[in-house]
This record gives structure tokens, sequence and C-alpha cells, in this order.
């Protein structure tokens, strides 16, 4: 059976599966399969992404440095302390038709 971490994005589970890093002789995320089902979008239609993605035109950062290109230095990204994984609630963001969204208002995702 194959070790994941579980996380729950405001009504939304994903499961990251962990693989074996051998240079870090750890185990680790691996991101792969949430990177090819991206977007996946929480209840409320926001999408959940990480925080290292380009940010979209949308963005507003919360600092004035011009490094900050990425979804984690936006305001409107909620991220939890545990994860690289975080939620955007940029309205012009915001997905709002259910096949868009492709996903189940409760469905848990194993990736």
């Amino acid at each position: 059976m194959s070790k994941i971490n579980r996380y729950e994005y405001e009504g939304k589970v994903i499961e990251i599966p962990l693989r074996w890093d051998e240079h870090s002789k750890k185990e680790i995320e691996d991101y792969s399969l949430f990177i090819e089902q991206s977007p996946i979008y929480t209840p409320e239609g926001r999408p959940i992404l990480l925080t290292i993605e380009d940010a979209c035109p949308h963005a507003v950062m919360v600092d004035d440095d011009p490094a900050s290109i990425d979804c984690g230095s936006c305001v409107y990204f909620r991220q939890p302390a545990e994860s690289i994984l975080g939620a955007c609630h940029n309205e012009n963001m915001r997905c709002v038709s259910a096949k868009q969204m492709n996903t189940g208002a409760n469905k848990e995702e194993t990736l």
C-alpha cells in the first residue's frame, strides 16, 4: 500500500502520494499526478494551486518586490502551513461551471 499525505482545502480532500527520494534519503510528496489533473477546485469553485505556480494576471502581491511572481506571494492565495498547495480566493479565478470543475463537491481525489 502506498503512503499518502491527506489534505483538506475548504471542503475538498486531496491525497498526495509519497515517494522515496534517494538524494534526501526520505519520503517526499509526489505532485506529478496533481499537476497532470490540475486545475482541481474546492466545492466553492476556487482553484487549488501549488504555491510556486506563476501568478495569474489578476494577482495582487503582498509586497512590491519584483521577485514576487508566484501564487504564494499573492494576497488572494490561502495556504495551510503544512502544505505547498493552497486555494486562490481571487473571484476572477473562481470556477462557476460544474463541467469546468470536473469534480463532485464532496469527491475525494487520490492523486
